[in-house]
């Protein structure tokens, strides 16, 4: 019996996730959501399991279900994979840029916005964003600030001529209260830009009080340790072991650093520095933007051909109608199939099973 190690194999399942997004025949604002359901099961593949291999590597640890290799190499080999794909990935997400633009639908960013653009932007920032965002000046001398997972932050980077080699880094955490896309609708077209992007065009606006020539901001995330840690006190409940575990989960240690690969090599430095992580394995470049979880909101723009066509739930032949579904299940087996079929007859049947007027039998039978 052959078998294959089970995180590579999961990194082929979410690699026809992938496959759905490169896929021409399914509709371009699907494409995106594919790009966004693929990005968080890889949030999620490196907080649990890899987390995990990481803590058989510690305790060194030399047997690994499915691979010839120790952890150290399977987790190696995990990092070319995770790289490959990133690169596919990107790949993807121009391409689907490039469609939608044939559409009529463009993508803004820092460098292409014209006047009026500008304006919009300006008004909105300053009415609404500018409120929700707080910098971080990061200095050697103080403690590196506790960041957290599933947020987005930017790099900030400023730069004096006259102390060209001494410049002042920052962070900024892309707000989450506020969709992630900005519409902007033209004459003739429709564009969107990211809120990453609006930061960036107020980044001298929101750094006034510093003295600086050039700023620039490049986009980082990172993803820490989720696994449950049960400890073996006997004191506490099961309960209060997991509810701990889970606050701990906030302090986990990160596994995974995602950067903008044009990041200045002293800034990624620092980052790698301050956080305390490991050159190499996992530290993985990548494009300008992240968290794509977010695209799995991506507008449709009113295109009803840019998504799939809405497929309702189908009845089932042995349940629909029925009087009692706890008689039918119990003469014979019942097959439902989500999200082909509807849920409402497993909300009926619980409804039923907590009817005081149904008879013992049935009641045991729940």
């Amino acid at each position: 019996m052959i078998l294959f190690n089970r995180e590579l194999s999961w990194l082929a399942f979410n690699a026809r996730v992938l496959q759905e997004a490169m896929d021409v025949r399914v509709p371009l604002v699907e494409r995106m959501r594919f790009l966004g359901i693929y990005s968080n099961n890889m949030d999620e593949f490196f907080r649990v399991r890899v987390a995990n291999l990481r803590r058989m590597i510690m305790v060194h640890d030399k047997r690994v279900e499915g691979f010839e290799g120790n952890p150290k190499e399977l987790y190696a080999k995990i990092r070319t994979v995770v790289v490959t794909q990133q690169k596919q990935f990107e790949s993807v997400y121009q391409e689907i840029l490039k469609e939608l633009a044939n559409e009529g639908i463009v993508q803004l960013d820092e460098t292409i916005v014209d006047q009026q653009q500008l304006n919009e932007l300006y008004t909105f920032f300053n009415i609404d964003l500018k409120h929700e965002i707080v910098p971080i000046i990061l200095d050697p001398k103080t403690p590196f600030p506790r960041l957290k997972d599933y947020a987005i932050y930017l790099a900030i980077k400023m730069v004096s001529n006259e102390k060209p080699k001494d410049p002042q880094f920052a962070l900024i955490q892309v707000p989450y209260e506020y969709p992630r896309f900005y519409r902007l609708d033209g004459s003739d077209k429709k564009y969107f830009i990211l809120m990453d992007d609006i930061i960036r065009i107020h980044l001298p606006q929101i750094f006034s009080i510093f003295r600086f020539d050039t700023i620039e901001a490049h986009t980082f995330k990172f993803t820490r340790d989720a696994e449950l840690n049960l400890d073996d006190d006997i004191s506490g409940s099961f309960i209060e072991k997991i509810e701990k575990s889970i606050k701990n989960r906030k302090k986990g240690e990160p596994v995974r650093f995602v950067y903008d690969q044009h990041m200045p090599k002293d800034m990624l430095n620092y980052l790698v520095k301050s956080l305390n992580l490991k050159t190499g394995m996992n530290i993985i470049p990548g494009g300008k933007y992240h968290n794509f979880k977010d695209f799995t909101s991506f507008p449709n723009f009113e295109r009803k051909d840019f998504l799939y066509s809405p497929r309702p739930p189908h009845a089932h032949p042995d349940l629909e109608d029925q009087r009692s579904l706890l008689k039918v299940v119990i003469q014979k087996d019942v097959m439902l199939h989500f999200p082909y079929q509807r849920f409402d007859y497993v909300v009926d049947m619980i409804r039923e099973c907590s009817d005081s007027r149904l008879p013992g039998s049935f009641k045991t039978g729940c």
